[in-house]
């Protein structure tokens, strides 16, 4: 063999080599920031008032959540699916956890396989009328941030849906709901001076099809706003629990159709 085809194949070997390093090393000092701010968040935990006033898809669904028979403080979600961020992208691999408590509050984190050798992590809160978003390469580099007011709208209404997994949510003061007709229940929170609605639509047997906001911000977009929906594909037990566990979450630009950005299933529960 050449020494010079040696010597690209000893660079190339050193390459994945360090990288394999770099990844790894990402991936850890992002876990333990999300360990670090997860616990805060646990401890944090406020107690909001209950609602005297649900409508009767809304007390139905609670009720078969098992919630009251499994009250828990805080959510621990882990997620496996994949994620694209236009329609023409090839779906990535997604892994995340997702932390919810019964009140405004949210974070989450997650890893993006871009490709075999390049990764993305996210971690993304809301919280007391804030939303942040840290976009890191390697889970150390930062390749962008995002907390407009727009965004924490956005994420508000986001946290909203999420209450599908967080029943307990559903219950309290902050959300206020009108009855559309006999299958859906048009829900709006609110957060200090914001505000976020969306509409959930059951079955007749009391699950929620699905949950949809007609302006949620688009993704890596500052301003710009689209219909967002989540359906939910089944539902199952975790942790004494009954929740959606496999779900898909898509875009609808005004005019279009609505196209699929993030397929995923609940993979684990833990209440804390």
């Amino acid at each position: 063999m050449p020494p010079v085809i040696k010597k690209i194949i000893v660079i190339l070997i050193l390459l994945v080599v360090v990288n394999a390093g770099f990844v790894w090393y990402g991936q850890a000092s992002f876990d333990a920031t999300f360990q670090q701010l997860s616990k805060a968040f646990a401890e944090n935990n406020a107690t909001l008032p209950s609602s005297a006033r649900l409508p009767d898809p809304i007390v139905h669904y609670i009720g078969q959540s098992g919630q009251k028979a499994h009250p828990y403080r805080t959510l621990v979600l882990q997620i496996e699916g994949d994620y694209r961020k236009k329609p023409t992208k090839k779906p990535a691999p997604l892994h995340a956890l997702l932390l919810l408590r019964p009140s405004a509050d949210m974070l989450w984190a997650a890893r993006l396989e871009a490709n075999a050798a390049v990764t993305f992590n996210a971690l993304e809160s809301y919280h007391n009328g804030h939303a942040k978003l840290q976009a890191l390469l390697f889970g150390i580099i930062p390749t962008g941030t995002l907390d407009s007011p727009a965004f924490a709208r956005s994420e508000l209404a986001r946290l909203l849906a999420y209450g599908l997994f967080n029943p307990a949510l559903l219950s309290r003061d902050i959300i206020a709901y009108r009855t559309l007709d006999d299958h859906r229940v048009e829900a709006t929170i609110r957060d200090g001076k914001l505000e976020a609605t969306v509409r959930f639509r059951f079955d007749a047997n009391g699950r929620v099809l699905e949950a949809v906001c007609d302006r949620r911000l688009l993704p890596g977009q500052k301003e710009k706003t689209a219909r967002w929906i989540l359906r939910v594909k089944a539902y199952g037990q975790q942790d004494g629990l009954n929740l959606p566990l496999e779900i898909e979450e898509l875009w609808q630009n005004e005019g279009e159709a609505p196209w699929v950005f993030s397929r995923y299933r609940i993979t684990g529960v833990k209440r804390l």
